[in-house]
């Protein structure tokens, strides 16, 4: 299946006193793929900052942009046009012990991190949930839902620094904390797995052309002879109402925005909203 989308990010930050430079980068601009064809996309940012574009190590396209006039508000507007296909996910039949064997080449996707390290009561529960017979891809099912079954996806309940152990121990999280503790939990095992960044479709029942309050969103891919996605925070498969934006370890690879600014002590307000209208 096919869809095409138009995906609208807004972010405005506002300071409660007057910035003198700021130096930041975003990441909003949807990867091309074999899934992912992009059929126009823009970035324009007020005030009118210097700024350039990159394609960053995990393979995430980058707009850093600095601004060296006293400021109050910075808007970002990102707007993506693209259409994406659902490919099949197909069980490649591999189990754990062949996928170990070769995960060297992806080395960076199997070490934990102190964001992403499930702890250890998580970890022998990961380990209890494996038998001889099972798949990679049935492993990656299982400890989706596992996760899924105890973790309560309440808005607001974490930051962006709270860590998988600090989840779990709550038992609640965002799509983020959800993704994050799938990825511990794989990598546990050794499995490679990563982390995805982008936006999510929340309703298919809209008209074309409907606007609809979309979501940035996470989920993961884990590797067994292919990256297989799934999305744990709803339990389904990646498909066409999932376009990705990054790719990588943790969170703080694929971060939308970031950056630093230098002020007489202001503090900021961030304001987020996404805007999808599925076309075809």
């Amino acid at each position: 299946m096919t869809s095409t989308l138009r995906i609208q990010h807004r972010t405005d930050v506002h300071y409660d006193g007057p910035v003198i430079q700021s130096f930041d980068e975003v990441r909003m601009t949807p990867l091309y793929s074999d899934s992912q064809l992009i059929r126009s996309t823009s970035i324009s940012i007020l005030p009118h900052p210097w700024q350039f574009s990159y394609v960053d190590y995990w393979g995430t396209q980058v707009t850093s942009f600095e601004l060296h006039d006293p400021h109050d508000r910075l808007t970002v507007n990102a707007d993506t046009t693209l259409d994406i296909v659902k490919l099949p996910h197909v069980d490649s039949g591999m189990t754990l012990p062949e996928v170990v064997a070769g995960h060297d080449r992806w080395y960076e996707y199997v070490v934990t991190s102190a964001v992403t390290d499930p702890g250890d009561e998580l970890r022998e529960r990961t380990r209890e949930l494996l038998h001889d017979s099972m798949t990679v891809n049935q492993l990656g099912h299982a400890v989706s839902e596992m996760i899924h079954d105890e973790v309560h996806y309440v808005p607001g309940s974490t930051r962006v620094d709270t860590t998988a152990q600090q989840a779990w121990e709550a038992r609640s999280g965002v799509c983020q904390d959800i993704a994050h503790l799938v990825i511990g939990c794989l990598r546990s095992l050794g499995v490679p797995t990563r982390y995805v960044s982008g936006y999510m479709l929340p309703t298919t029942d809209a008209g074309l052309g409907e606007p609809v309050d979309g979501q940035t969103h996470a989920w993961v891919q884990w590797w067994d002879g292919a990256w297989t996605g799934f999305d744990p925070t709803n339990m389904i498969d990646s498909g066409e109402s999932h376009a990705r934006v990054g790719i990588g370890r943790e969170y703080a690879d694929v971060a939308p925005f970031k950056g630093v600014f230098s002020g007489p002590g202001v503090t900021t307000t961030y304001e987020a909203a996404v805007i999808i209208r599925k076309l075809a």
